[in-house]
């Protein structure tokens, strides 16, 4: 019937209604490829942070090496695939380095190790001058042994805001990936002392062990591995620091 211009539908026939369109809907999600909600990713929430990535290591220093592969080479293949991703959302990116090249003038004088130092201190002064909203640094990790594996992610634990972040992206390189058991560390580094925002230290795996490293040159891998970071900054960025990120890992 009819009142007052609106077309009210009987309850069964509406609730059917809607259980058919939901249903073509997630059908349809799932065979086009589209996230569902269980993987849905506020994206939204990056719009107009400033984000600044840095790709360790590059120029002089190489990073760890192990035959053929190079941690300055993975670091910035993987920064670019981040930026793009956080780019598409809103966000606002500054890569530290766009090539194989360190921060420091080309007429500096000094050891290597004196560089590494001024290069190190270069960065963390660029992103305090762009008031960024969070630093991440691109990292591969390396042993002596070649048994040791896995992504873990290391944050300064004086600052809440960089446990969050770094929880939260450990948390998805474990979901996402799917060979990592380890969990997001405090960690005593220049980086995480010297900024002044939220930063965290992402190292991507061990480039010391073999699998690991050749999966860290596969574009694929490497692709899948900006994803989950991405995903990590995304989430953190609705998240609040509460009792359950203070005990973390033990919750």
């Amino acid at each position: 019937m009819f009142k007052t211009g609106v077309y009210f539908i009987p309850m069964k026939i509406y609730q059917a209604v809607v259980i058919s369109v939901f249903s073509t809907l997630l059908i349809a999600a799932i065979w086009m490829g589209l996230p569902t909600q269980a993987e849905y990713i506020p994206a939204y929430a990056l719009n107009s942070k400033v984000v600044v990535i840095d790709p360790g290591h590059g120029g002089c220093d190489p990073g760890a090496t192990r035959g053929a592969y190079v941690e300055k080479e993975v670091t910035l293949q993987v920064s670019q695939l981040l930026a793009q991703r956080l780019s598409e959302a809103g966000a606002m990116v500054v890569m530290l380095r766009t090539d194989d090249s360190d921060l420091v003038d080309d007429g500096f004088k000094g050891t290597i190790a004196a560089r590494k130092r001024e290069d190190l201190k270069r960065r963390a002064q660029r992103a305090n001058e762009v008031k960024a909203d969070l630093y991440v640094s691109i990292h591969t990790n390396a042993d002596s042994s070649p048994r040791w594996s896995g992504a873990q992610v290391f944050y300064n634990s004086s600052s809440q805001p960089s446990k969050l972040a770094a929880v939260m992206i450990q948390e998805e390189i474990t979901k996402q990936l799917g060979n990592t058991k380890r969990k997001a560390l405090p960690g005593d580094y220049f980086i995480l002392r010297n900024t002044k925002m939220p930063a965290v230290i992402v190292e991507v795996g061990f480039i010391s062990n073999p699998q690991e490293a050749s999966l860290l040159a596969d574009p694929d891998y490497q692709a899948r591995m900006a994803q989950a970071i991405f995903a990590g900054i995304a989430q953190a960025q609705l998240r609040t620091y509460n009792a359950e990120i203070e005990n973390y890992p033990g919750w």
